[in-house]
């Protein structure tokens, strides 16, 4: 509560106090009649009374004017304290709920601004989010770029020093982006109709330098309503980790891809398994594998952790299939996306 807040309760509480006080005397006036210990106020409340007073001697026909008049002059201040009164509290209920007003009208507006102030908060965290992946995935590319000159055994050394320096500049770079990046949610989480089997065959070819992507079963990936660019970052992460954690005796990563139609209770779900040949990881590390800060020795984690966020926008889930996944033998990592195609085009 503010020094504000406070004076405010005071001052009220002190108005409603003197209000009451006003209302107690008039009532007194408006019934003629004092409660105690306002005794003495007598003579102020009702002067009147001490102006006509009852000669001791008077004669009976005197008594009964005096008194008529003292009835009547009770009457009329009777009437004008009630009147004193209704009009008083009429004024005071309209100053009371004024200020009510004003105050829920300014509860409404700190509720408002509560509520821009957490969706400005959950922009800014989703704005870190994409500005630390792109950075990302900026270094996944250079990386990879850099594995294919390492295939170059040819290539001198000089220009290969000078490649090199040439790339650490440009990390350099991204790291100071991942400072600058002013990305919006809107340009960047667009949905759309997404053809699964086609982008899927795009990234098998980008990489077939590099892995073996071969897709298993009779299911085709279907076309699905997705973000485009969000969606192929998640899975060129996949594709990534399995040619970066291959075995040291591979020459080559080796991806079995595989798709199936599932039911979460009432919902449908388009379920992608990606399972690689590679080193693998035990069961601590598929737990800890999607969070941020929990990265394992070999560098697990950062890219998984956007993964899961990605796959979290689209109301999908992304998880290690325990059943395959040891170490030695390789990693399977399992997504789940809800399949809406039949309701796009309602």
């Amino acid at each position: 509560m503010t020094m504000s807040n406070t004076v405010n309760k005071i001052r009220h509480s002190l108005m409603f106090m003197v209000m009451l006080f006003i209302w107690l005397v008039l009532a007194m006036v408006y019934f003629d009649r004092s409660v105690p210990p306002f005794d003495s106020l007598i003579r102020w409340l009702m002067p009147w009374k001490a102006l006509r007073t009852i000669p001791a001697e008077a004669e009976l026909q005197e008594r009964v004017s005096i008194m008529q008049g003292l009835l009547e002059a009770s009457d009329k201040v009777a009437d004008v304290a009630f009147i004193v009164v209704v009009v008083s509290f009429a004024l005071f209920s309209a100053y009371m709920t004024f200020v009510y007003q004003q105050r829920q009208r300014r509860v409404h507006e700190n509720q408002l601004l509560l509520i821009k102030n957490r969706e400005i908060a959950r922009r800014n965290e989703f704005i870190r989010y994409i500005s630390a992946t792109i950075a990302h995935e900026f270094k996944n590319n250079l990386g990879r770029i850099k594995r294919r000159l390492d295939l170059l055994t040819d290539l001198p050394e000089d220009v290969r020093a000078r490649i090199n320096n040439n790339m650490d500049k440009l990390f350099a770079d991204i790291d100071i982006y991942k400072k600058i990046s002013d990305e919006r949610e809107a340009a960047l989480v667009d949905f759309s109709k997404v053809n699964l089997r086609e982008m899927l065959v795009q990234l098998a070819e980008q990489h077939s330098d590099l892995a073996d992507i071969t897709f298993q079963g009779k299911m085709p990936p279907p076309t699905i309503f997705a973000s485009p660019t969000l969606l192929r970052t998640v899975f060129e992460n996949i594709i990534d980790n399995a040619i970066k954690y291959k075995k040291p005796e591979q020459s080559r990563a080796r991806i079995l891809l595989s798709c199936s139609l599932d039911m979460d209770g009432r919902r449908r779900y388009v379920s992608l398994s990606f399972k690689d040949e590679g080193i693998g990881m035990d069961e601590q590390q598929a737990d800890r594998c999607f969070y941020k800060g929990k990265r394992t020795k070999q560098g697990w984690g950062e890219g998984l952790y956007f993964a899961k966020y990605v796959i979290g926008l689209h109301a999908g889930k992304i998880r290690v299939g325990k059943e395959y996944t040891a170490p030695g033998r390789g990693t399977e990592i399992i997504i789940n996306l809800p399949y809406v195609e039949e309701s796009l085009d309602v």
